[in-house]
């Protein structure tokens, strides 16, 4: 087929095509142009090798895998930077604002695994979030594809830091015994998790370490049971020859590679020796208690005698600011300890300094800020405390609960209950009662139950058709009274409780019972009442002044206190690195929870027989 190609058509005003001569002008052109040489182009410069990460100082590369994470945001970048940042010891807050930020922006499937939500849990809990680490963590998932065991081991053990930032011992404790078995290969973070181990056993009360046998993993009753053993043992013999004891039952317990630590600690050595800074309200609205007190660290700095250092002491007149003050410059003139303040808010504004020596705060703080610190008290919360784990270790788990109104009844009321809440307890009934009130009577009867019992005695007798003549009951689902209050409040209550035939209930108060002095007469309604109290009020013999009697001073309490505190602010050191051990005082034995930094009274224990207190704690022959 022939294709035929228009040729254009030359119309007048159009240019008329280039001559032959132009276009071979125009094309000579062009190949003299390409002919001519140009200069050597510039090399590209090679690429810098990236440097190896891993040789990277820690900071620097969490900083680099940051920003490559922020410009390619990719799961596995973001991972990588994340877990560099939780690398830092510490991490800055700003650091840690940009993980977290990479974590948000993971895709959800990532975030809602288990290995996501472990991330985000760490994430939150190095920036002290416990909450959100709590709620990001949740619950171990064995069905969900990313629970490695090092997934679920670091679960574990975020679940133990979180449980032992609630206070909740006992269920941290039960976490710490099942993550053990699991860091074997671990050395370091095994040795660690057997240390914070270690300091759970001494955090829990007496009765739930009890409840610890049978209860845990088999590992569990041979931990609680050296520990028993140490905490039992005076002088390093004793140590160990219980040790001994103990090593033969259990050969290969993983405790064994702690016993020679444990063992070093025996016998138990005071700090090194330095000046003792007291602080103390001596004058004020607090005056008589600081000066109750002063009286107490006087006696028991003379007992233990000078060579500890001297004695300094200053009055802070109740005033926090104050405190304060006093307490800096104590630090930065080189103090070796402090005893003090006293007043709460005192103890508070204290807390928080980022600068301290070791300290015995003479009032429980919501925080403390520095290691160095620990807190020492007597208050109702503790007699709560202490009053509900006694019952616990009884038998007795169904209180009824009657407390006077006011601030007093409301903080018994609610240190006692929280303490039943961490044994999944609550009592039958609280009831808040006005002392001198006119239908005290019919209150405390109501509590008890009598107009119910009387209901049913009328209903069976309308029944029946019969005469009835009988006693109306005691509610039948109580086990234990519980009554709170000062000596004269309870001198109130008490009668009404016998006038109802409940006497046949054990009846337990706090240490505000007794007014410090035997008073068979007026205390005569009190006659089966327990409580807690510190030893010295009934110690005939006290080891730091034999001449001194308790019942002469005006607040024989908080002397004692005074006492204990010198003590234990000599020692506070050594029993930090072995809370196994324990210090008898004039208030009762002290042990140190390590995780709160708080001192935990084991009180004296009496009950009121012919109308004045007697020891009931002794062992046989004691008097």
């Amino acid at each position: 087929m022939t294709t035929i190609v228009p040729r254009p058509l030359h119309r007048a005003g159009h240019a008329r095509p280039l001559s032959r001569l132009a276009l071979l002008l125009l094309a000579s052109a062009i190949v003299v142009g390409c002919a001519t040489p140009r200069p050597d182009p510039e090399p590209a410069p090679e690429p810098e090798p990236r440097a190896d990460l891993a040789e990277l100082p820690p900071e620097v590369r969490a900083s680099l895998l940051l920003s490559e994470a922020r410009s390619r945001p990719e799961p596995e970048t973001i991972r990588g930077a994340i877990e560099a940042v939780l690398a830092l010891d510490p991490a800055t807050p700003d650091q840690l604002e940009r993980a977290d930020t990479l974590w948000a922006e993971l895709p959800d499937a990532e975030r809602d695994s288990q290995a996501g939500r472990l991330l985000g849990a760490r994430l939150a809990a190095a920036q002290r979030d416990w909450d959100l680490a709590r709620e990001r963590l949740g619950a171990d998932d064995p069905d969900d594809p990313t629970r490695s065991p090092e997934v679920y081991r670091e679960g574990l053990s975020l679940h133990a830091r979180l449980l032992e930032h609630e206070g909740q011992w006992y269920q941290a404790l039960d976490a710490r015994l099942r993550l053990d078995g699991l860091l074997i290969m671990e050395p370091d973070l095994h040795s660690e998790n057997q240390q914070r181990l270690w300091g759970l056993l001494a955090a829990l009360r007496p009765a739930q370490r009890e409840r610890v046998i049978g209860n845990h993993p088999p590992d569990g009753d041979a931990w609680v049971s050296l520990f028993r053993l140490l905490r039992g043992a005076d002088t390093q013999d004793a140590a160990r020859q219980a040790a001994g004891q103990w090593r033969e039952r259990h050969p290969s317990h993983p405790a064994n590679s702690l016993l020679p630590e444990l063992l070093a600690s025996h016998p138990l050595t005071p700090d090194a020796p330095g000046d003792t800074l007291v602080l103390l309200p001596l004058s004020g609205d607090l005056g008589e208690l600081g000066n109750a007190v002063l009286d107490g660290i006087t006696r028991a700095y003379y007992a233990e005698g000078a060579s500890n250092g001297r004695l300094i002491v200053r009055d802070t007149r109740g005033e926090p600011d104050a405190a304060a003050a006093l307490y800096r410059r104590g630090v930065e003139s080189g103090v070796a300890r402090i005893i003090g303040p006293l007043r709460r808010e005192s103890v508070q504004q204290v807390a928080t300094s980022d600068q301290a020596v070791p300290s015995v705060l003479l009032n429980r703080a919501g925080t403390i800020a520095h290691e160095a610190m620990t807190t020492l008290a007597l208050n109702p919360e503790e007699d709560a405390r202490a009053v509900a784990d006694r019952a616990a270790r009884a038998g007795w788990l169904h209180p009824l609960v009657i407390l006077p109104e006011g601030a007093f009844g409301d903080r018994v009321a609610s240190a006692y209950q929280a303490t039943l809440a961490e044994d999944d307890r609550r009592p039958r009934d609280v009831i808040r009662v006005q002392p001198t009130a006119g239908e005290l009577n019919a209150t405390i009867g109501n509590a008890l139950g009598i107009p119910q019992s009387e209901s049913r005695i009328r209903e069976v007798a309308r029944r029946t058709g019969l005469e009835l003549e009988a006693d109306p009951q005691v509610r039948a689902d109580v086990d234990h009274l519980f009554i709170a209050g000062s000596a004269p409040q309870v001198r109130r209550i008490v009668p009404h409780v016998h006038f109802h035939r409940a006497s046949h209930l054990p009846m337990m108060a706090t240490a505000h019972v007794y007014s410090g002095r035997p008073d068979a007469n007026r205390d005569a309604d009190l006659n089966g009442i327990v409580f807690p109290d510190a030893p010295r009020l009934f110690d005939r013999v006290h080891p730091l002044d034999e001449e001194a009697d308790a019942g002469d001073e005006a607040l024989p309490r908080f002397v004692a206190l005074g006492m204990d505190a010198l003590r234990l602010s000599l020692r506070q050191e050594a029993v930090r690195s072995a809370p196994h051990h324990q210090l008898v005082g004039a208030t009762g034995t002290w042990g140190l929870n390590p995780f709160n930094h708080e001192w935990v009274r084991e009180p004296a224990w009496a009950r009121f027989e012919r109308g004045e207190p007697r020891r009931i704690d002794l062992p046989a022959g004691g008097s």
